[in-house]
């Protein structure tokens, strides 16, 4: 008897060790992480910070990539408990595609972008970015276009007859698009009087650099490469149309609404960056790190200079900007819906978007967010 019993101790201590083992491989619930713990020794150490994980999408032009790279390199964001990561794309569209499957919580986008993200995948506009002067037309140097005069459109070469029949190579749906759909408007030209060939723009560039298509759009460091080559003349400036748009940083809805305290700081973190790529004493090591994450990530050779002329054709604004998109202006609406709004009106007058679509992409702009950012990042830098 004494035997058994003892047996049975034995299998009850077997089961205990086999239990606590067991819990402690179990892996943590939680998808937050712990940043490194203080030191027990020290009294006076800070208890760790819960990082809370942030995928975040950008594209590569200096307008959206530099503020995500600027800010991934100085860690503004980790200082504020977030674990960021960023994706790049070649355009709107297929980032846009890729946030119902995950990849990426918050986005930093053109504008035709950002309404169709409005429109299609339940998305709100938080904040804007830089405002990009960099979208350029390039036609040959040796063509009939680049030799003739400015026309009725300022800082744009020729007039209707000379555009009509050009192979014109751009990105359908982006902010080049609509560059073109406005000068063709202006022109009194339809798409139907040019031969359109959609190409992302990175793509575009190869194919016209070797020979194809009369005329490209492109903006960021493809603009400065073009203008830095003989071969290649500008014929069109979209800014010449007092019609640039900013970057949008947006987030889908349902998403948005459960993560307040993190988007509120994620936007506090982004104003910091923007302000700082707003400092023209920051610009060239924007330009060093965007050059740097080029090559490594992508493989694309994007010099200093290039990365650097294309900054400076990007406006950031200042603080005071922003505290205006926050306010109500005199027609009730904030000022981020009426900025928001002249680039849904420029889809409109083009033919891309139906006026009847107004109300429901200013409903989906939001500038709640922004303005407790904006309040934070004045508690954190007032002396």
């Amino acid at each position: 008897m004494k035997k058994i019993l003892a047996l049975v101790l034995a299998l009850c201590m077997v089961f205990a060790l086999c239990a606590c083992g067991s819990t402690a491989s179990q892996p943590a619930a939680d998808t937050k992480t712990d940043a490194p713990a203080a030191d027990a020794g020290n009294a006076d150490a800070e208890a760790p910070v819960e990082m809370v994980d942030l995928p975040t999408s950008g594209q590569n032009v200096v307008q959206t990539a530099v503020p995500l790279i600027a800010g991934e390199q100085m860690g503004i964001w980790e200082k504020l408990g977030l674990n960021v990561t960023r994706t790049h794309y070649v355009s709107g569209p297929p980032q846009l595609e890729a946030n119902p499957s995950g990849d990426w919580d918050i986005g930093w986008i053109g504008a035709p972008a950002a309404i169709t993200g409005v429109l299609t995948y339940n998305m709100k506009v938080i904040s804007l970015s830089g405002y990009d002067y960099s979208n350029k037309a390039f036609c040959r140097s040796d063509s009939a276009l680049a030799k003739a005069a400015e026309g009725e459109i300022p800082e744009t070469l020729g007039s209707a007859d000379d555009w009509k029949g050009l192979t014109i190579l751009v990105g359908r749906g982006t902010v080049c698009d609509a560059d073109l759909m406005f000068m063709l408007d202006k022109l009194g030209l339809t798409e139907d009087d040019v031969n359109i060939v959609n190409s992302d723009i990175d793509k575009g560039y190869q194919a016209f650099t070797s020979g194809s298509a009369d005329v490209i759009f492109v903006s960021g460091t493809y603009t400065t490469m073009l203008e830095e080559d003989p071969n290649y003349t500008v014929c069109h400036t979209m800014g010449g149309m007092n019609a640039a748009m900013a970057g949008n940083i947006i987030a889908e809805g349902d998403w948005l609404a459960a993560n307040e305290d993190t988007v509120v700081k994620y936007l506090e973190g982004a104003l910091e960056v923007l302000l700082w790529c707003a400092d023209n004493a920051n610009q060239e090591q924007g330009a060093e790190w965007f050059s740097q994450v080029m090559l490594d990530e992508f493989g694309t050779e994007t010099t200093v200079d290039a990365a650097l002329a294309s900054e400076k054709m990007t406006m950031f604004p200042d603080l005071s900007f922003y505290e205006n998109l926050c306010e109500v202006q005199e027609n009730g609406l904030t000022g981020l819906q009426n900025e928001f709004g002249t680039f849904f009106d420029i889809q409109v007058a083009i033919g891309n978007r139906d006026a009847a679509d107004r109300d429901a992409v200013l409903a989906a702009v939001d500038a709640s967010y922004l303005a407790k950012a904006i309040d934070m990042y004045k508690e954190l830098h007032t002396a």
